[in-house]
């Protein structure tokens, strides 16, 4: 049983939820005004009704033919009145819930993306998907839910007080039986939540391994690992639905003790009318009356049980929701707005590590000039990806500091920044849309020859043409139809779009084959003088003709220069470009 102390903490945390969730709700308050008035008058009709219905009973036992035919119509028109505020009653709950909705997921969505991608990554893709799409439904059910079962006990509740001044023995009949129910009703819920948290966990990582299962379902195959895949599945998937499993067999047990004494409830009802009437304490149009309170009476309870188990679902929801929300884990933004860059930028004394005590870049110095090409190269995990990450602020660094124009980037606002900047990764995500989509997303308001251009450019234009739905062609989860060198060309065609001063390629050209890839180089060539570009090169023959090479090492910078300057006085770099040709000769 739950303490006072525990009580009043959710009491508290209950109402802080729903003043922080309102931000969500108050766009549609409107649609819930008229509800919540709807919901009164349903009320007030469902507790009316019972006495006319009983004044019908009674007419045709007494054989008031007139009366009955008034109360019959009375009934109807009350009828009549409670399906015309059920039907407008809904049609707000509707509008309100759907807007509130996908205010949530909207709000939930926009605070993810601003969450550190060191955060991000600690978190699994189950962690965020379970807060959108099942922890938003059960916040925005909460306005409606309290509505609608407050509005309800209240109603009982008058007519409890009613029965108390019809009949103060069945009024104690009642109130006994109704205090055994709530306390059988509330130690279900108490136990039903201890347990929901459980499962919900338990949920998140199975829904988390199958996100994996289907996005990665190619790897999956090629490594012949579609056994131990699914096995593991199967056993997250199967802890999750034994504790679901357990969680609603304790539910029924509760449920089955709840429905028993309340068949014990409606037989000693029965006796105890009988009882009064023969002893005269009770006449029977009052019993009749009482009789058919009884079902609402019974129902008090269910309601406050559904409105106990909604208010903790929504608390357990709401604090997930708002562990995100609220998170201090976010990306910081600085507030100087600068509309468009020269393209100059510095790093000074930049060290960090994702981990603690392994560091990636130390303590590493270098300048780049505006319309400048500059090359990064060296082995695979000496800290070149580390470099651009950086730059584009998707991790801060452990000292020193990055600027551009002589800007620190850290006192820059988003837009300054990363509308700057394009990054081309080496493995990019193209979105389950069209191609056309995937570009114009980027870009509000692209021309269709702004489109086109941008293909021209990444040689991707003729291939998309031949399509034969050419530019609003889906392309799949990842574009999982096109080739890995055609989604490499239509995410340098998305970065092209951007028109931005600063680009990087991040190994770009990795999956292109040499044909391709010779077109890309050449189009890299053309912008090159016009925007400053930063290429990580795979392959050292692609990047020989940059205006400087930064030669990186285990995290640090050991020289720069020209192609022909590093060969002349750096022997790593003669030797890993050495290395290279061999290759390339087998």
């Amino acid at each position: 049983m739950e303490t006072k102390e525990e009580l009043e903490r959710q009491k508290w945390e209950t109402l802080k939820n729903i003043k922080k969730s309102y931000h969500f709700a108050k766009e549609s308050k409107k649609n819930f005004i008229y509800y919540l008035i709807g919901s009164i008058a349903l009320c007030i009709i469902g507790a009316i009704v019972p006495i006319f219905t009983a004044k019908q009973i009674l007419n045709i036992s007494n054989g008031f033919w007139d009366e009955l035919l008034i109360s019959t119509i009375a009934v109807f028109g009350l009828e009549v009145f409670r399906n015309a505020f059920s039907f407008l009653s809904g049609r707000n709950a509707s509008k309100f819930y759907r807007t509130t909705l996908k205010n949530i997921q909207v709000g939930i969505a926009t605070e993810i993306l601003k969450t550190t991608s060191l955060e991000f990554n600690k978190k699994s893709s189950g962690y965020f998907i379970e807060r959108i799409s099942s922890d938003s439904g059960k916040i925005a059910d909460i306005y409606l839910n309290i509505c609608d079962y407050i509005t309800e006990i209240i109603t009982n509740i008058g007519i409890l007080v009613s029965i108390f001044i019809l009949n103060k023995y069945i009024f104690l009949f009642y109130f006994f039986f109704l205090i055994s129910l709530f306390l059988i009703q509330k130690r279900k819920n108490d136990v039903f939540q201890k347990n929901d948290k459980i499962y919900r966990k338990k949920k998140e990582k199975a829904t988390s391994l199958i996100s994996e299962l289907v996005r990665g379902a190619k790897d999956v195959k090629v490594l012949n690992a579609e056994r131990s895949f699914l096995q593991e599945a199967e056993k997250r998937i199967t802890l999750a639905q034994q504790w679901r499993y357990k969680m609603f067999l304790t539910n029924r047990i509760y449920r089955l003790i709840y429905n028993n004494l309340r068949d014990i409830l409606d037989f000693s009802y029965v006796l105890l009318v009988i009882f009064l009437i023969r002893h005269e304490l009770l006449v029977i149009p009052t019993a009749i009356i009482l009789f058919n309170y009884r079902n609402q009476i019974i129902y008090t309870l269910d309601y406050i049980g559904m409105l106990m188990e909604a208010v903790k679902d929504f608390n357990l929801s709401a604090n997930r929701v708002f562990q995100i929300i609220e998170s201090d884990k976010k990306e910081q933004f600085g507030t100087k707005h600068i509309e468009k860059v020269h393209g100059d930028f510095e790093f000074k004394n930049v060290s960090f590590a994702y981990e603690e005590n392994e560091p990636i870049l130390k303590d590493i110095s270098f300048k780049i000039k505006a319309n400048e090409t500059v090359s990064f190269v060296g082995k695979s995990g000496s800290g070149k990806s580390t470099i651009f990450n950086l730059l584009c602020k998707l991790y801060e660094p452990n000292q020193g500091e990055i600027t551009i124009d002589g800007i620190n980037i850290k006192d820059l606002d988003k837009d300054s920044l990363r509308g700057n900047i394009s990054i081309i990764n080496q493995s990019p995500y193209i979105f389950n849309m069209s191609i056309r989509e995937n570009l114009s997303l980027i870009k509000e308001g692209l021309t269709e020859e702004e489109m086109m251009e941008a293909c021209k450019l990444a040689c991707l234009h003729d291939y998309i043409m031949s399509l034969p739905n050419g530019y609003d062609t889906i392309v799949g989860e990842g574009g999982v139809s096109l080739s890995g060198g055609q989604r490499q060309r239509l995410a340098i065609a998305r970065a092209l779009v951007q028109k931005t001063e600063i680009i990087l390629f991040d190994e770009a050209t990795s999956a292109l084959d040499n044909e391709t890839q010779k077109e890309i180089q050449n189009a890299i060539d053309n912008m090159q003088g016009e925007y400053t570009i930063l290429i990580i090169a795979h392959r050292l023959s692609t990047v020989i003709n940059s205006d400087r090479l930064v030669f990186v090492e285990d995290g640090e910078i050991l020289d720069v220069g020209t192609h022909q300057e590093l060969l002349q006085k750096n022997k790593s770099y003669q030797k890993l470009y050495e290395l290279e040709l061999k290759e390339t000769k087998k």
